[in-house]
């Protein structure tokens, strides 16, 4: 099984955070999580263990990346489906 193509391939070689959304499958379910949550939430699926920089994203698909100033990535996980806007305000640029 490959690695390129996979959940983990995200973490493990690329060294992105995975955040996958709460569904009717996982509403109210993210494992380990024990406050509240709905349909649309965001939890963290997978953390990487070697973090990627904005450089290994290829040049030109970095401006469709957004910024969020106020989120840390290795601590918070689960994302406010209705706070999205206010998480990323604004789009990466150089």
């Amino acid at each position: 099984m490959g690695w390129n193509h996979s959940d983990a391939g995200i973490g493990a070689k690329m060294g992105m955070f995975l955040f996958e959304a709460l569904n009717e499958l996982y509403e109210d379910y993210p494992v380990g999580y024990e406050g509240e949550t709905k349909t649309g939430d965001y939890f963290r699926f997978i953390v990487p263990t070697i973090y990627a920089t904005i450089k290994d994203i290829p040049e030109e698909l970095r401006k469709y990346i957004v910024v969020s100033d106020s989120l840390d990535f290795t601590k918070d996980r689960l994302l406010d489906n209705n706070k999205i806007s206010d998480y990323f305000t604004r789009m990466y640029s150089e």
